[in-house]
């Protein structure tokens, strides 16, 4: 019975230590990253451009880090670092100690300005092995951006078949030696794209090259860029074709993505049924943003690819993008959040569902606009606050100030602290401040956006209410 027990636990500590090697590490030191958050992320699909948290972790006091990624597969991971992201093409256990920019954290301008972006980086990798991959694509991206806009109208002009090649066969010189499965695919989609805009320009042979019978390469980028190329808005274009005249019926009328797949198959470019759903998945993603196509009927077959696949990933792909098209949308239900008020007591979204309406706003003080917005809403709630309950979310660093001024101003209202939550930004998808929704009083959101106090805001809530009311 003891040797039983002490093989049991020599199993169990070769399971523990076989699962620590499994892990991807990121470490790293810079002071001025001091007391910093630092996350993590990766794309769980190339066409809705989900992401994913798959690490997150707080710098110490002298600003050194480590950070363990929860991934299964090689991928592009995303650290977000203040204004900018650091990209790092990260593979399975493995260790990486990366260097980093001095931090620079985001600015309030940054926040309110909902065109900014955070800059990209390819991150700096101390001592790198002979075929560390993110030197590589750093070195390969430079290579073949500087080939190609060199090159780019004269392959665009005069397509030679012969003289892109050879573009092609130089810079693979350089890298055709370099034993990665996931590199060499990189490298094949990128020359794919040059072959595509110099003579190959046929979606159809493209296709059957490319991407009919191959294995998807899920999280490639280069493989998914070269497919988004070829297949953006393909429903539009594809119905108005003599072999996919049909499809229109098979999604929008039959709602039926096996219609719908026979439909594509008449086209011997697109025969897998791997690649067919691919197709599908990605043309309902554009046709929903396209007026032309009935958004509801869209999201009808793409719930019956979600619930039929017998594919992990594009099951995935359709939740995101069902999840991308609804979340805060008129008609569902408004985004949980738990976030503490000017008491300092956590409230979450279902303890004001009331017999009140939710005038949701998301607020600065730093903003002007804002500013004009408060004194509105001070009019505004004086008249409507026996059917109206409002709500406002500031997203200021210093809720202390804010609470000061709601006081001072007898801003008589519900205020909340977002950083109990600040992904609560992104459930609202709020991109400008301020930013107005209506909540009902079971929870849905019956106005997203809804008007601004100067935007006639009571008379459309009127009109609202007494069609609700009938």
């Amino acid at each position: 019975m003891k040797i039983i027990k002490q093989i049991i636990l020599l199993f169990l500590i070769c399971i523990a230590t076989s699962t620590t090697a499994q892990q991807t590490i990121v470490i790293g030191g810079n002071k001025t990253y001091k007391n910093q958050p630092i996350e993590a992320y990766a794309c769980t699909d190339y066409i809705s451009n989900a992401n994913q948290l798959v690490g997150k972790t707080t710098a110490d006091s002298l600003g050194n880090f480590r950070l363990t990624l929860n991934i299964s597969r090689t991928c592009r991971v995303v650290l977000k670092l203040g204004r900018a992201n650091g990209i790092l093409y990260a593979d399975t256990s493995m260790t990486y100690n990366i260097i980093l920019p001095d931090y620079e954290p985001m600015t309030k301008g940054d926040m309110l300005n909902p065109y900014f972006t955070p800059d990209e980086f390819l991150v700096g990798i101390k001592n790198p092995d002979r075929y560390n991959l993110n030197m590589y694509v750093d070195l390969f991206d430079y290579t073949y951006e500087d080939c190609l806009e060199r090159n780019y109208y004269r392959m665009l002009k005069n397509p030679d078949k012969h003289f892109t090649d050879s573009l092609i066969a130089n810079i693979e010189t350089s890298f055709d030696s370099i034993p990665n499965n996931f590199f060499s695919i990189y490298r094949q989609y990128k020359y794919a794209w040059m072959k595509f805009i110099s003579y190959m320009r046929d979606w159809r042979y493209m296709s059957r090259e490319y991407f009919d019978n191959q294995p998807v390469e899920y999280q490639n980028p280069a493989y998914m860029d070269l497919f988004n190329q070829m297949f953006t808005n393909f429903l539009r274009y594809y119905m108005n074709t003599r072999e996919g005249e049909r499809i229109y019926s098979d999604i929008i009328m039959a709602k039926s993505p096996e219609k719908a797949k026979q439909t594509l198959s008449n086209s011997l470019a697109v025969t897998n049924d791997t690649l067919q759903e691919m197709v599908l998945l990605k043309s309902i993603h554009d046709a929903l943003y396209d007026y032309y196509f009935k958004a509801s009927s869209l999201l009808i077959a793409l719930d019956s690819i979600r619930q039929t696949t017998k594919i992990d990933e594009h099951k995935q792909i359709a939740e995101n993008i069902e999840h991308k098209n609804t979340i805060a949308k008129a008609g569902t239900s408004a985004p949980s959040f738990c976030l503490a008020d000017t008491a300092g007591v956590y409230r979450s979204v279902d303890e004001f569902f009331c017999e009140k309406y939710i005038y949701l706003n998301f607020i600065s003080v730093d903003s002007y606009a804002c500013m004009q917005s408060l004194e509105q809403l001070k009019l505004m709630n004086e008249k409507t606050k026996d059917v109206i309950q409002v709500v406002s979310i500031s997203i200021d660093d210093d809720f202390d100030r804010v609470k000061r001024l709601f006081k001072r101003n007898h801003y008589n209202w519900t205020l909340l602290d977002y950083k109990g939550d600040p992904t609560v930004i992104e459930r609202y998808k709020v991109k400008a401040y301020p930013s107005y929704f209506l909540i009902d009083t079971e929870g849905n959101l019956c106005m997203s956006p809804a008007a601004a106090p100067s935007e006639d805001f009571e008379k459309r809530f009127q009109q609202f209410y007494r069609d609700h009311k009938k």
